[in-house]
């Protein structure tokens, strides 16, 4: 995604969930130039075992990909990630603009439909949801698009956990406790 906030609170929120049911979890995020808009990238390991694994996910790796804004969903370094044969790709379809389409009317957003081929090409499974646009709908905002898309997530199987702890980690979590639970439920 873009911004720090609304992926790193995912991840935590999610690793929060693991942890509820007793899973061992590893998690890393990537904020890099987030607090000027740049891009996040989060990785989460949800282990039954013991043994020790590295916080990064390894190329191919990734059994669950959510995409929350499709400019950095595409980058090659996070496709990698993806394994054609077992990924589950879950894709937010907004058009979220960089700072340059901001400032500027001719750098335009590049063509959507092609970006989420490209992110396709690389998965096994797919889903796609304009997240940003239900968001609206149903809240008057973009701010729960992010739980919008794990809702979706919990619903294809990228998520192995208990409906039931990824609201109770919302709760814990203490912020739109009532609206992100609603995401979530929207979602799924």
């Amino acid at each position: 995604g873009i911004r720090g906030t609304g992926v790193v609170t995912v991840n935590q929120i999610i690793s929060t969930a693991a942890f509820i049911e007793n899973k061992k979890v590893i998690a890393l995020d990537q904020t890099g130039l987030s607090q000027k808009g740049g891009s996040v990238v989060s990785h989460l390991k949800i282990i039954d075992s013991n043994q020790e694994y590295s916080s990064r996910v390894a190329n191919g790796e990734a059994d669950a990909y959510l995409v929350f804004d499709l400019l950095t969903g595409v980058n090659q370094k996070n496709m990698s990630k993806l394994n054609d044969k077992t990924s589950i790709s879950v894709i937010s379809a907004s058009e979220i603009p960089t700072g340059d389409m901001v400032r500027s009317t001719e750098n335009e957003y590049p063509e959507s439909s092609h970006l989420i081929n490209l992110i396709k090409g690389f998965s096994n499974k797919n889903v796609l949801l304009n997240a940003t646009e239900l968001s609206e709908h149903f809240f008057d905002s973009n701010m729960q698009a992010n739980f919008i898309v794990i809702g979706a997530a919990y619903q294809s199987g990228a998520i192995a956990l208990n409906a039931d702890s990824i609201l109770e980690a919302i709760k814990i979590n203490g912020v739109a406790v009532q609206r992100n639970q609603d995401a979530f439920n929207i979602g799924r």
